[in-house]
């Protein structure tokens, strides 16, 4: 599969387990204001368990949750969101660009009515259109909807680290992302526990653990984002399709071909 370029095929579960401990373990002795971006999806999901884990274990406070609130979940994502936050006991912060949230007008976003920083994030990525869509269908959508708001919650709380659910077999833009990776605008890190895993052992894990699932992949979605831009790969379960042979992400907007390498460029995940 050409869109796999690294994958770590020769490891057990437990043992891709144990490296992901070691990273979290990592990181949170360094770090002193951790969060963990999450979405309610399978990866995130995984993350979250693993270290809420590990700090039950070793009596630490739970790191907060980052939910990047872009304004197009679906109501089952917000529901999860709520249930899992309340049942686990953990804080979520929503990152969200309120400004350019407001400026919506008939499923389009004039750059002329958008704050400076937002113009100056619009034409910082090489858009020099008038408006752009409300959608995450484009490289500007996502970066003012998803990035900007991300970066503005981690400047805002100060967060030195921040967890996040990639993995290496996802997208060639993520194939050589390292374990803690520094980023500069604005400074902190990204940790990458599970970059090992593959989509089978994101789902093995949830099985073994019982972590919550959202209800869409049972519906045969593979990869949720947003409800006008995700959708679904087969009418069975995402677990049940063929994960080694099948695009993941397919119908994913920012997998678009160059979309997720200029996206990652200006801060993306």
């Amino acid at each position: 599969m050409e869109y796999n370029k690294r994958v770590e095929g020769g490891l057990s579960l437990n043992a891709k387990e144990d490296i992901a401990r070691v990273v979290i373990r990592d990181a949170l002795e360094r770090y002193k204001r951790p969060f963990v971006v999450w979405s309610a999806g399978k990866d995130s999901m995984v993350v979250l368990h693993l270290i809420k884990s590990y700090v039950e274990k070793n009596n630490m406070e739970m790191p907060p949750a980052l939910f990047i609130d872009h304004g197009q979940h679906y109501d089952e994502t917000l529901e999860l969101i709520e249930k899992i936050s309340r049942e686990w006991n953990f804080k979520v912060i929503y990152a969200r660009n309120e400004d350019a949230l407001n400026k919506v007008k008939d499923g389009k976003i004039y750059v002329k009515d958008l704050d400076e920083e937002n113009q100056r994030e619009v034409r910082k990525i090489g858009f020099l259109e008038d408006y752009f869509e409300y959608s995450l269908d484009t490289d500007v959508g996502n970066h003012v909807l998803k990035t900007v708001a991300m970066n503005n919650a981690i400047k805002r709380y100060r967060i030195d680290a921040l967890f996040t659910g990639i993995r290496w077999d996802e997208n060639p833009a993520r194939s050589w992302e390292v374990f803690i990776s520094p980023r500069e605008e604005p400074p902190h890190v990204r940790v990458h526990p599970i970059l090992p895993f593959t989509e089978r052992n994101v789902w093995e894990y949830t099985f073994k653990y019982n972590l919550p699932v959202h209800p869409l992949y049972k519906q045969g979605y593979r990869s949720i984002d947003g409800k006008y831009d995700s959708k679904k790969t087969s009418d069975k379960p995402a677990w049940e399709q063929d994960l080694e042979h099948t695009y993941e992400r397919a119908g994913r907007s920012q997998d678009k071909e160059g979309m997720m390498e200029k996206l990652r460029r200006f801060g993306y995940m």
